[in-house]
């Protein structure tokens, strides 16, 4: 007997990636009358380091919806290349002393062979590279057409500024007001840079994301990123001073009660008003103390926020002219708004605490209205309802520091003694009237009012009808215990209690009752709600909501729309970038370089560290800096800042379309067939810089007519990191990295894909584990045994070929839901099966190895070559499920025409859409439908369907 071959990875692995490479089946091209499906990775940084386990993760998946759409009949393109611009790569040359080219040469080529071990049927002849000039002559063309557009513009406005990597920061690159690359603390530094309006496109970024198939967290982290707010822009005029101060705000109904404003301590206007400014050194020092903090420090909820006086200083208030003083203080940004807040203390936490920090005047301009929205008692919208004044009476024990609550026992409210006003009746004498009335107490002293109505919308399920409720709070104490006898009906009403001081908050269960209990106890904060209007003015008693167009008008405002996103600074003041294509002329200004001359080519130079200066060391690089004027030919310098990392991965998904064309970024015509990409596959920490970055550059792309689509990227897929077998994300300082190769050499590709697809669901973060290796290799090694039971002809049980139609359905379903895990579960459910059957047919195991394909494509086409297949399995078709043999068990339906017998249906599928079709379909049952309107279909399930014609 023949002893069975072992299953030997390295040499059948080599074989199959030598075979795919020499015959060239992951070729794409356009010229095909198939349905094209464009399946995307996130490209790779190729960094020094090189790969470790968790960065596979997200190609294994990409590689095995390729191969399966492939099977199922699609165009597939799904290519690789590599985003090798920016600092990671220029730190790695500084720190081993290698130029950056040579550098990004290096590791590429080790990231590409790493990424060969693994199986990828990547198309390696549309490989890109963002630091070649072919490419990159399109990154600068695509900046030169925005330039054209005027959505660019140069400004010497401070920025963040980054003292470790010595070069300007978007905001989009920090990470709680740190370098997102170096953990340093950022500064506010004034640098010459370009910056590109990509707010312009907020809106649209915005609404079109409503339309993606992307994961809600992703689209959530945008929306708020971008921050749309719709307001109004107010003017306040500075006091004998030509300047005026912009604010934007979203509460207009509150400027009566402004008492303050507040600028940036970074904001021109301070230095333009410091001939007015009386304590100029204590404003001058507090702005240099401010520029050491980072924006964390500076609006994070619960820091301290500081500030200072600028003494002399007034605004004028447009709503009632009334004199404000101005402060400056850290808690406002100069890049966020106007740069500017109009405090309001007595509607807005953060002023409030800062208003009692320094004493300056609270001014409440809103009543607080509570609207109950949930339970029995919420307020009905679109039903009358009854207007009542009515007072709220705290009531304070005669000898204890104790007071009187009620439970309403229909209406489940926790509270104090509360009743109607009655006409020519004050407050007082209706709480002293309802306090006998509901409790029987008559001994007793009025103290004081508890500030201003509190109104409230509810349902009074007693009276049964909608309340508008205007609460008038009111502090009594008791002198005895002297008490009457109240009614049977009161009693039946609610309950009395007494209770501590320290526990009446959590008794309290209604928002007017607990606003009144922090009344009495003094304990004030900002009530940032909405309301009734007072203490404004001709707009009294006016919902607060209601008057914000108009109150905007009256103070000469507008209403305007603001948004959190800034726009994108677009440059680097360091070396290894793309050359941004502009030139300085004295005479003629900023000009752009003629298109003709494009690619403007990075100079090789010995020396490239950063300056630290604010410029670029390209600024050093004489030679390459002066040169002509494309105008006037006079002398110019070239531009010296750098294009950020981020703008060769704006649009590199196009290039692979057409990845050799030198006429145009893209053509046309395989843009048109190839666009939007239908999956793409990356990481969550990208949601609110490449994605949004692509996004705009797409769009301005298909506003001048280059793509065809207003959106990149159809669908989009997070994988959740791998982290190392300590729990912690994988990192050299953390010394947990796993080598792939290593992987590779012990355990083979095909182990390493299965295990990663195995692990878990794709979006979860999960700890790696070597040892679990040894189930995956398992698995394809007794794949590779059960060839020894095949034969040509076999008779499964009729269970295992249930489950084999079953398991071709769902292993299509679960690749495309990205379940990986799920789906290779089924498999080793379908392989546990026919483990038990005596002899498997040629055609059932020749089935396991095309679903296995996708997953494990090395076994797979040496299991399939040695089948008797000339052909590999990648080209071959997906398996076909037969879903009438889904269940295991048939039944008999009957089948009637117009209430007739008329056939009977024999299967094993109940779904009423397979059952109706199938009986259409028997001949004896075409004959009594021909030429005859159906009008009703009636299904009995498992048991009948009756056609009712007619004609």
């Amino acid at each position: 007997m023949k002893k069975p071959v072992s299953y030997d990875h390295s040499k059948i692995e080599k074989k199959w990636q030598s075979a795919w490479k020499k015959s060239g089946i992951y070729k794409t091209s356009e010229a095909s009358k198939k349905p094209k499906s464009y399946i995307l990775d996130m490209f790779p940084y190729p960094s020094g380091s090189g790969l470790h386990v968790g960065h596979p993760k997200g190609y294994i998946a990409t590689d095995v919806l390729a191969r399966f759409k492939r099977m199922s009949g699609f165009n597939v393109l799904h290519p690789m290349g590599w985003d090798a611009f920016g600092l990671p790569a220029e730190e790695f040359a500084l720190k081993n002393k290698i130029h950056p080219s040579i550098a990004v040469k290096k590791n590429v080529k080790r990231y590409k062979e790493q990424l060969s071990v693994l199986g990828f049927c990547y198309d390696w002849d549309r490989e890109v590279n963002t630091t070649d000039p072919e490419y990159y002559k399109w990154t600068q063309w695509a900046f030169l057409q925005m330039h054209k557009k005027g959505l660019t513009y140069e400004s010497h406005e401070p920025i963040n500024w980054c003292p470790s990597c010595k070069t300007g920061l978007a905001n989009e690159d920090l990470d709680n007001g740190k370098c997102e690359r170096c953990g340093s603390i950022v500064e506010k530094k004034p640098i010459r840079q370009w910056v590109i309006k990509i707010t312009d496109y907020a809106d649209r970024l915005l609404k079109d994301l409503d339309a993606l198939n992307w994961p809600n967290s992703i689209k959530e982290s945008q929306k708020n990123w971008i921050g749309r707010s719709e307001g109004s822009e107010l003017t306040f005029k500075i006091k004998n001073s030509e300047e005026s101060i912009s604010v934007f705000t979203t509460r207009p109904d509150t400027i009566f009660g402004v008492t303050y404003l507040v600028l940036a301590p970074e904001s021109h206007l301070v230095e333009k008003l410091k001939p007015q400014i009386k304590n100029w050194y204590k404003v001058q020092s507090f702005i240099k103390d401010v520029a050491k903090k980072t924006q964390i420090e500076r609006t994070a909820e619960g820091k301290e926020k500081t500030g200072v006086h600028l003494d002399g200083v007034f605004a004028i208030n447009p709503a009632n002219d009334e004199e404000v003083p101005v402060w400056i203080a850290d808690y406002v940004l100069a890049d966020y708004g106007t740069g500017a807040v109009m405090a309001v203390p007595a509607h807005d936490e953060r002023d409030f605490v800062f208003a009692k920090k320094y004493n300056l005047p609270i001014k409440e301009v809103i009543e607080p209205v509570y609207t109950k929205t949930t339970g029995p008692d919420a307020f009905r919208e679109g039903v009358p309802y009854k207007e009542r004044h009515a007072a709220v009476c705290v009531i304070k024990h005669w000898s204890e520091d104790k007071y009187l609550c009620l439970d309403w026992k229909k209406n489940n409210w926790h509270g104090f003694v509360v009743g109607g006003i009655e006409s020519l009746e004050t407050a007082v004498d209706a709480g002293i009237r309802e306090i006998a009335e509901e409790t029987g107490y008559t001994n007793l002293r009025f103290v004081k009012e508890l500030g201003g109505p509190i109104h409230a919308k509810f349902y009074q399920l007693l009276k049964e009808q909608n309340r508008f409720a205007h609460f008038h709070g009111m502090y009594f104490e008791l002198v005895d215990d002297s008490r009457k006898e109240i009614s049977e009906g009161e009693k039946a009403i609610h309950d009395i209690n007494w209770v501590s001081k320290q526990e009446v908050m959590d008794y309290l269960n209604v928002d007017d009752m607990k606003l009144t209990w922090a009344r009495f106890l003094g304990v004030e904060k900002a009530y940032v709600g909405s309301g009734i209007i007072t203490n404004s003015g001709k707009f009294n008693g006016k919902d607060s909501e209601s008057i914000m167009s108009e109150i905007t008008k009256f103070c000469g405002g507008k209403t305007v729309v603001r948004y959190k996103l800034r726009d994108w600074v677009f440059s680097r003041q360091r070396y290894w970038g793309e050359p941004i294509p502009l030139v300085h002329c004295e005479k003629c200004g900023v000009v752009p370089v003629p298109e003709k001359e494009l690619p403007l080519k990075l100079p090789n130079v010995k020396f490239y560290e950063p300056t630290g200066t604010g410029e670029s060391p390209l600024a050093k690089i004489d030679k390459w800096v002066n040169t002509k004027c494309p105008n006037c030919k006079g002398k110019a310098k070239r531009e010296t800042n750098t294009m950020p990392q981020w703008a060769g991965s704006c649009w590199y998904y196009l290039r692979y379309m057409d990845p050799k064309n030198k006429k145009m970024l893209v053509d046309p015509k395989k843009e048109k067939y190839w666009s939007p990409v239908d999956v793409y596959v990356g990481g969550t920490e990208h949601a609110t810089r490449h994605l949004i970055y692509a996004r705009f550059w797409h769009k301005f792309l298909y506003d001048i007519g280059v793509v065809s689509q207003s959106e990149p990227f159809t669908q989009l897929k997070n994988q959740g990191l791998i982290m190392g077998p300590d729990g912690q994300k994988m990192s050299k300082r953390f010394g947990n990295v796993v080598n792939p190769d290593d992987v590779v050499k012990l355990y083979g590709a095909d182990s390493l894909r299965v295990y990663e697809m195995f692990m878990g669901p794709f979006e979860q973060a999960i700890s790696w584990s070597t040892d679990n290796m040894i189930g995956s290799r398992r698995f394809i090694e007794r794949v590779w045994r059960l060839k020894n039971k095949v034969v040509k002809k076999a008779t499964l049980k009729k269970e295992t070929e249930t489950l084999l139609h079953k398991t071709i359905k769902k292993v299509g379903e679960d690749i495309q839901d990205f379940a990986h895990n799920t789906a290779i579960s089924t498999m080793m459910i379908l392989l546990n099966a026919l483990e038990t059957e005596e002899n498997v047919d040629t055609k059932t195991y020749e089935t396991l190895l095309l679903l296995l394909a996708p997953f494990t494509p090395h076994l797979a086409d040496e299991l399939w070559s040695q089948m008797g297949h000339k052909k590999s399995i990648h080209i071959e078709s997906w398996p076909i499920c037969d879903e009438t043999k889904l269940v295991n068990d048939s039944f008999k339906i009957t089948i009637q025409v117009n209430g007739k017998f008329r056939g009977v249906l024999e299967t094993n599928n109940s779904e009423e859409a397979f059952v109706l079709n199938a009986s259409k379909k028997k001949h004896e049952i075409q004959k009594h439908l021909e030429g005859k309107e159906i009008i009703k279909q009636i299904y009995v399930k498992n048991r009948l369907v009756n056609f009712v014609v007619k004609g």
